[in-house]
């Protein structure tokens, strides 16, 4: 489990935390704001039930930074394609071109590329340095990525400057569609999570007032708190489901 909520943070672009001072900072985060919300209403049916509809917004808003680092580290493919291109057309081999445009490469995977450099000095073939590679990333343009260069490699290097220049022009083309289509659905389910979170914002406001909070101790009104928490819960799970993007697929992944 640490393994993976380390892995999480590192695809959501949080690096200065690891999952124990993660942890930590929600818990307390999530404490203070049952206790700010408690101390307003006085209520602690209130406070819960708000408290975490707010945290299935907030589980739902660090998935949608997940989406947007992934989207954003997509943005510097075409760029490290072009720094490789650059590389190979100044007549250096394919790892070297691999290996020496690093700094170029999206930070996600730099990593990678300082494996791939090891496996080479341990002596492996590019062939399976490459594999290595593409299961490391695991990711659907470096797939393409990894595919074009073992047939470059395969054929002597004819025609990898041109695949590398497509490859290059293909994925700026995607990224802007897929830019667009992301800034589009976030417009549309900022305003639907928006929807669902306001009343109870409102809940919070009225329950300011003592006889709201006394309404909902009643056993009419923790049906009314538990009817409303499930739907809202369930209206949040059905807007990612709906509003979800389709992902890249790993066509070469196999």
């Amino acid at each position: 489990m640490k393994s993976n909520l380390d892995s999480l943070l590192t695809r959501a672009g949080i690096r200065t935390l690891n999952s124990a001072q993660f942890i930590l900072l929600v818990i307390t985060g999530f404490t203070l704001l049952l206790g700010i919300i408690y101390l307003l209403t006085n209520s602690i049916q209130i406070a819960l039930s708000t408290g975490t509809c707010l945290f299935a917004q907030l589980v739902d808003s660090f998935r949608n930074r997940i989406r947007a680092e992934q989207l954003r580290q997509n943005q510097d493919w075409p760029k490290y394609l072009d720094s490789i291109h650059s590389a190979a057309w100044a007549g250096k081999s394919l790892s070297q071109a691999i290996s020496d445009s690093r700094a170029y490469a999206p930070k996600s995977m730099t990593w990678a590329v300082v494996e791939f450099e090891k496996d080479e000095s341990a002596g492996l073939s590019l062939e399976t340095s490459l594999d290595n590679l593409k299961f490391r990333l695991a990711n659907p343009i470096a797939d393409r990525f990894v595919e074009i260069t073992r047939l470059a490699s395969l054929s002597g290097g004819n025609g990898y400057l041109s695949a590398l220049r497509s490859q290059a022009l293909q994925l700026r083309l995607e990224n802007a569609n897929w830019n667009e289509i992301a800034v589009k659905q976030n417009w549309v389910l900022a305003s639907a999570k928006l929807a669902v979170l306001a009343p109870w914002l409102v809940l919070v406001l009225l329950g300011m007032k003592p006889e709201t909070g006394e309404a909902f101790q009643t056993q009419t009104g923790l049906l009314v708190l538990g009817f409303g928490l499930t739907a809202s819960l369930l209206a949040f799970r059905l807007i990612r489901a709906l509003g979800a993007i389709p992902e890249r697929k790993r066509i070469l992944g196999s």
